[in-house]
């Protein structure tokens, strides 16, 4: 197997190209880049897709006839296989993309008759895509993480700092938005002096898995503290979105009722503090203290239960940080 360490891609070498080519090359050229754009831009809306890896081996065999192309996750102590086209463990050809300290992506596929060239455009490719294969690995991965709340089913705090060092810098370079919910139940301490700690329970579980529900696969859901959970939601739209998102999940949770021991449906309301990445700031902890900031906010001023709050819409003098 040849490992291709060469990190020449088209953007790297276009000068060179334009010098030695014609003008009807140098079009040809120019398309390709336009198609890896355009490629690396319908993956980008389709993170989530079960059929991820499988549309970009279609695309290598299609474009260049690769018969096996398999996918692998590495890092300082574990390894995951993320796709592989074939069972049969021979390959031409290996490249190693490194992700951050300690991880990278390991690239295969089989074609003994590619050109230069084409080596140089597959390259591109994968150069182009490679922060998604991660960021889709680790979307695909927080719901088998053994770091999980083991009430609520969702992912915890520990777990989501550690995937969100790796996680928040790939966003960056690919200018992906984040809405950033904090929803709050108000006043939850009352279900567990009124009822008791396991009913308490029961609650939280139903609260975790209707917000689970209501947000897409590629979303992150976190059991945030006792009665609160963290939703980033991955590459939205807007703003305008992120809140429409955030009421009907609090317009959801308001209906939603558990039957209490003396058989009555409880209810609770939520209030929801919103912020976005990176418009709020480039930090996401700072983003999520926003939030934070929000609730601080609507409590401060007597506001009661049920409030929706943008942080770019709150006074700062009326919050006091204790």
């Amino acid at each position: 197997m040849i490992e291709l360490k060469n990190r020449t891609t088209l953007y790297d070498n276009l000068e060179e190209y334009t010098d030695d080519i014609d003008e009807k090359e140098l079009k040809r050229i120019l398309f390709l880049l336009l198609d890896i754009k355009e490629f690396k831009n319908s993956m980008h809306k389709n993170l989530t897709d079960e059929n991820f890896y499988l549309k970009i081996f279609l695309k290598l065999q299609n474009e260049f006839n690769i018969t096996k192309f398999k996918v692998i996750y590495k890092s300082n102590d574990q390894r995951v296989v993320l796709y592989k086209s074939q069972r049969r463990l021979k390959y031409n050809f290996s490249i190693d993309y490194l992700i951050s300290e300690g991880v990278y992506i390991n690239i295969l596929f089989d074609n003994e008759n590619l050109t230069k060239f084409q080596k140089i455009i597959i390259n591109t490719y994968f150069i182009e895509l490679i922060d998604l294969f991660y960021i889709q690995f680790v979307l695909s991965d927080l719901e088998k993480s053994v770091m999980i709340d083991p009430l609520t089913k969702l992912q915890n705090r520990i777990s989501f700092n550690a995937e969100m060092k790796t996680l928040v810098p790939l966003a960056k370079r690919e200018q992906m938005k984040f809405g950033v919910l904090l929803i709050n139940i108000d006043r939850f301490r009352a279900v567990n002096d009124e009822h008791g700690d396991e009913f308490g329970d029961e609650f939280l579980k139903l609260y975790a898995s209707i917000i689970k529900e209501m947000i897409r696969t590629s979303d992150i859901a976190v059991r945030f503290s006792g009665g609160e959970f963290l939703v980033l939601l991955i590459n939205v739209e807007s703003e305008e979105m992120t809140v429409k998102i955030a009421q009907k999940i609090q317009k959801k949770l308001k209906e939603t009722y558990l039957l209490s021991p003396n058989n009555d449906k409880f209810q609770k309301t939520v209030s929801i503090g919103v912020s976005m990445f990176p418009e709020d700031s480039s930090d996401l902890n700072e983003v999520i203290k926003f939030t934070e900031m929000a609730l601080i906010d609507s409590h401060s001023k007597g506001n009661g239960r049920n409030q929706l709050l943008r942080y770019k819409d709150i006074t700062i003098g009326s919050i006091e940080i204790f």
